[in-house]
Parts: structure tokens; sequence; C-alpha cells
């Protein structure tokens, strides 16, 4: 695997922004052949979380960006609701001709968060991956190439299959669109026991929807940089504005200040930074 860190594509410097998503698919599915399996059918609920070109890594205090070329990475959340459960070998997706099994070897914890996540700010590690032991449901997620013929695109394991609706189809079958920050802001004085809010305008260059997704870094007083993970669905050829709220772990305690935090946006464009002045008061 190609990995680059803090990948340039091209974004827009200056006021900047960020995440992008696409439209999502969710269906329930699925069921049974008892000539496939002896043991008691599974019955899982999948839903589509996102479509996007590579994701962050977790390493112990810093985010890391990485892509590769000619890839789209394909995030399933699963949900057992009945029977046994799968182990994550056992899942297949048909896409363009070929047969994919989940990716499971990661140089870094993986983070992810859907395009539709309902999670609250700040946290740092999206939702939890899919786990064969125990009782985990979370993501699932596959390499695919960066397009190719998705009318037959289906999600297999022992017992059941999941179909995704034509709106994912038709973003598989498609380059992930590009995006373009048009503004980020950070507030003018950030404190350590007030949680810092940063503005985000993004435009979805495409013409389907996208998952435009990052992480905000702070460089201050702690080694620890981790502020936020940033995720938000786009429509085609429409620009989106919000808001994120960060954490405060790189500013030290209230007695022992810096007087600046320099926050970097980390995606797979550039990376635009920005600094605030840190008050106690």
């Amino acid at each position: 695997m190609q990995r680059r860190k803090f990948l340039m594509l091209g974004a827009t410097v200056g006021l900047s922004s960020l995440t992008g998503c696409a439209e999502s698919a969710t269906q329930q599915t699925t069921t049974t052949d008892p000539a496939t399996t002896s043991a008691p059918d599974s019955e899982l609920g999948i839903e589509f979380s996102g479509l996007q070109t590579g994701f962050v890594e977790l390493l112990e205090d810093a985010y890391e960006i990485t892509t590769n070329p000619d890839t789209q990475y394909l995030f399933l959340d699963v949900t057992v609701t009945s029977g046994p459960r799968p182990p994550i070998s056992e899942f297949t997706f048909s896409f363009y001709g070929e047969t994919y099994t989940p990716t499971t070897e990661w140089e870094h914890p993986p983070l992810h968060r859907g395009e539709e996540s309902s999670r609250t700010y700040p946290d740092t590690t999206g939702q939890e991956r899919y786990q064969s032991d125990g009782e985990t449901d979370g993501w699932i997620a596959f390499q695919l190439p960066e397009a190719g013929d998705a009318s037959e695109a289906t999600l297999s394991w022992p017992g059941g299959e999941w179909t995704p609706d034509e709106s994912v189809r038709t973003r598989l079958a498609n380059p992930v669109p590009t995006f373009t920050i048009e503004e980020w802001s950070v507030p003018e004085t950030v404190s350590p026991d007030t949680d810092p809010e940063f503005g985000f305008t993004v435009r979805n260059e495409g013409s389907h929807g996208g998952h435009f997704w990052g992480a905000i870094d702070g460089d201050g007083f702690t080694t620890d940089r981790l502020v936020t993970l940033v995720s938000q669905r786009i429509p085609p050829g429409e620009s989106k504005s919000w808001v994120v709220t960060g954490g405060t772990s790189q500013m030290g305690p209230p007695d022992q200040t810096v007087e600046k935090v320099t926050y970097t946006f980390l995606w797979p464009g550039e990376n635009p930074s920005k600094s605030a002045r840190v008050t106690s008061d």
C-alpha cells in the first residue's frame, strides 16, 4: 500500500474548510440459506456509511491522512440483529467483476466518522470497527478501484446479502468528487476550559454527492495534537457551511498554557493552518 502523509490534491489555501460527503443508502437485509451453512442464519442490518479517497489514522497522539492512488474506500456499518456473528473474513463485496474482502491490516488504528454521523464533538475515536469476536458492531471497509461498473455491486456473507441503492451504485461507478475549501476559520482566542469552534465552507465540484472528511490537529503546549475529526456530506455542485467543536488538550493546564496554538486541517488536499491566541480567562 502506498501511503502519503497529508497528500496534496490541490485545494484552495487561505480561507478553507472541510468535509464532504455523499448520498447515503440504508438497506436492511437478508437471510439465510440452510444449504450453504449448517449454523443458524445470521440476520444483519447493513447501512452505507461513506465512500472516500482514504482515511484518518491515529498515531498515538497525532492524526495522519492516508490515501492510495486509483482507490476508493467503501465503509459499511454492520449490526447483528439475530443469529451468530459472522467473522469479518466471511464478508465479501462484488464490484466491477471482482470480489473483495474487507481491509483488516492497518499500520495504525483507522478512524471513521460516517457521512451522516450524529456523534458529538469533540472525540478522537470515531465509530468503532466491526469485531468478529465479542459484542461490537461497527464499520467494515473495502478498498476498491476508484471507479467501475457497479450495476451488480453486492455485499455477501454466509446466509445473506445486501445490495446498495442506486445513489450509492452511481457513486461507486464514478471517481470520488473533488472539493474546494472556500473558507475555514478558527477563533481569535481560545481558552483551556472552553472547547474551540471551527467554521467551514466547502464546495463539492462534482456531479454527484461526496464525503468531505479530515481531522484538525493542534500544535501547542502538549504533545497531544488531537483536536477532532471532521465529516460532512455535500450535495453535487453545492457549497455547505457548518461548525465543528474541538478539544483543548493541546493548550495544557490553565496555569501553564502557551500563548499560541496552531491548528492545521488535515485532509486529502492542501493543509491549511491557522493560529489562535490562548487566554486563561
